[in-house]
């Protein structure tokens, strides 16, 4: 059962407000639903035109009219939206919408503006205090229909307790995998949001996702706390896109690649995902010069009014290529998108299929594109390392909270590199599963919630092993992904495998790289590289100039860190990404190094190898398995 919802009793209400908001039109007539129809199909030819649903959509929009809590899965571009947005339209009561960014509140409330104006709205930073204000009296006053918010919204005693004056009906979560610690995007700020829903009186509570296991499905029933719950899923295979990793040596060859293939009208308008805000400028400003085209540039690093103008440039087709971190998209209904590029192999194949998903949503062939490079391994362990849970800091930041009887701690307190805030952002998550501490929903920068538990021995050991957990499961969707880049099976069935679809894949046209190779873009320099069939490992090439250093280096680090130590054939193993027993037995792939020298050639590294044993700065144990170590 819910447990009452708490309000972090340390944010007060202003002693004195200002008046109630006098709005013209605002009437005590009794509110109706936007749609005359009273029947689903007849309701969705009334307000959107068409004449019949998307697999899976009338399912779900039956239960919530209904009264009933739905889980909605579906992949990008079915319509998932529609899920919700009708029933909505067809009920008397207010709908509040959860969602996670402002571009996909701004989207979706101005496409819902041309079907119900007047009846949407929407509560977010962007707008000043008294736009926020009207639009709260609009929607407690049974004007609106739909309520956009943040999930932080939900920290504000004074949102709250006025909102909660509304006749809330559906209360919906999007991007529902944001509160499963086991998500690709497990965000501490929706842990209470079942809590704040049963609190407002909603009739019913609709989790909407496009990227969630069988493991993370079941995680946001139970976080939630849906009851009784009407499962919808309609798999996820996108038919009408195709799938291509392409090898690459380095950042510039993938860059170069790239430019190639939108190079072409016909690939564009695409979204290029890119790993680091750094390379996001740098390849943005080549794409523009390159093509020809204005080339937009998303991160998180730019001002909100230049990401804004460049969400809108790319949206109204202004500018036909955006390159972006990947904040940028998620809940972006562009349909026309023809290609979607990734730079960088993204941490796991949810956070792949999500960003690629943007690609096709009109129903007509699109491609998806990997630029792999081997060097993204050591990225990819740099940050699970960093994300780790240290024993010190868990004690740290469990003594912060549980000081008093109610917390309300700004991040910083902690530190400020953010790679800290992140690790405090677990940690609290950890204490509210040990039952020690209940957080609220709380602006990105602040931790707010209450103590309901004591920080003991017990709570410690709950604690660290749900950091254990935590780091494996991050291995593990690390693991995955690497194996969906490198073996040489169908991409499709790889990725609806991966989510536990078991239907045989059905393309619109060129399924994939692997299945039908003259699908794969054909790039000059890389035809020049291959001398046969394609291997499973990214390239090969003899230690080139200037890398003959950064491999000695790297060799050292795993002779003098691996446990157990390796020997010479092992250490080239670990150093080129092998996906031995083994190595996976080990952990040797949560080496630092693993995999980032899978470009070049075995015999190439195994060269440097006895190059360092004959120099003396390597010696080897001897006896039936020698070991080496690091003299």
């Amino acid at each position: 059962m819910s447990v009452p919802f708490d309000m972090a009793p340390e944010i007060e209400l202003p002693a004195a407000g200002p008046p109630p908001l006098s709005l013209p039109g605002l009437g005590l007539e009794p509110p109706a639903p936007v749609a005359t129809a009273t029947d689903p199909g007849a309701a969705l030819k009334e307000l959107y035109g068409f004449d019949a649903f998307r697999p899976g959509q009338e399912a779900a929009v039956r239960a919530a009219l209904e009264g009933r809590d739905v889980l909605v899965v579906m992949p990008t571009g079915s319509g998932k939206s529609l899920c919700y947005q009708l029933p909505a339209l067809m009920r008397a009561d207010l709908t509040l919408v959860v969602s996670p960014l402002v571009s996909l509140m701004t989207d979706q409330v101005q496409a819902l503006e041309r079907i119900a104006p007047g009846r949407v709205g929407v509560i977010n930073s962007q707008q000043d205090a008294a736009a926020n204000r009207q639009t709260l009296e609009r929607a407690v006053s049974g004007h609106l229909r739909l309520l956009y918010v943040a999930p932080e919204r939900f920290s504000s005693l004074p949102f709250l307790k006025r909102i909660r004056e509304a006749r809330i009906g559906l209360f919906i979560v999007d991007e529902a995998h944001c509160v499963s610690q086991w998500g690709h995007d497990f965000r501490p700020d929706y842990f209470r949001l079942a809590d704040a829903a049963r609190w407002l009186g909603a009739e019913s509570i609709v989790a909407s996702t496009a990227t969630a296991t069988p493991q993370v499905a079941s995680d946001i029933v139970a976080r939630l706390g849906l009851r009784d719950a009407a499962h919808v899923s309609t798999g996820f295979d996108r038919p009408n896109l195709s799938f291509s990793v392409v090898p690459c040596t380095n950042k510039e060859s993938a860059h170069r690649n790239i430019t190639q293939v939108l190079s072409d009208p016909a690939a564009r308008p695409a979204i290029v995902y890119a790993g680091t805000r750094a390379d996001c400028d740098r390849l943005s400003q080549r794409l523009g010069r390159d093509l020809g085209v204005p080339v937009g540039s998303y991160h998180a690093g730019l001002p909100r009014d230049q990401r804004a103008e460049a969400q809108r440039r790319f949206m109204e087709d202004e500018t036909p290529v955006v390159v972006a971190t990947n904040a940028f998209g998620m809940g972006v209904d562009k349909a026309n998108v023809r290609t979607v590029c990734h730079e960088t192999v993204p941490g796991s194949i949810e956070a792949y299929y999500q960003e690629a998903g943007r690609a096709g949503r009109d129903g007509a062939p699109a491609r998806c594109l990997l630029f792999a490079c081997s060097k993204d391994k050591g990225l990819h362990v740099f940050f699970i390392q960093r994300s780790e849970v240290k024993p010190d800091q868990l004690v740290k930041v469990a003594r912060r909270l549980t000081r008093e009887e109610s917390f309300d701690v700004a991040l910083r307190e902690f530190g400020s590199d953010p790679a800290e805030h992140d690790a405090v952002r677990a940690i609290a998550g950890h204490l509210a599963r040990a039952g020690v501490i209940r957080p609220s929903p709380s602006p990105p920068d602040r931790l707010i919630g209450r103590v309901v538990g004591a920080w003991d021995a017990r709570a410690m050991s709950l604690c660290r092993a749900a950091g254990e957990e935590a780091s494996r499961v991050r291995w593990r969707q690390y693991r995955a992904v690497w194996s969906w880049v490198e073996d040489r099976k169908c991409r499709r069935r790889g990725i609806l495998r991966h989510f536990g679809d078991t239907s045989s894949p059905a393309p619109d046209n060129a399924c994939c790289d692997v299945c039908d190779p003259q699908s794969e873009p054909v790039f000059a320099t890389a035809r020049q590289r291959q001398s046969g069939p394609r291997k499973p490992q990214l390239a090969h090439r003899p230690v080139g100039d200037g890398e003959s250093e950064a491999l000695d280096e790297a060799i050292f680090d795993v002779v003098s860190s691996a446990e157990p130590p390796v020997g010479r054939t092992r250490a080239v193993e670990v150093l080129r990404g092998g996906r031995s027993k083994v190595i996976a037995q080990n952990s040797y792939d949560g080496l630092p190094h693993y995999g980032t020298f899978g470009h070049l050639s075995g015999p190439a590294v195994l060269e440097r190898v006895d190059a360092l044993l004959q120099a003396g700065s390597l010696r080897s144990t001897g006896g039936r398995f020698p070991k080496l170590e690091v003299t």
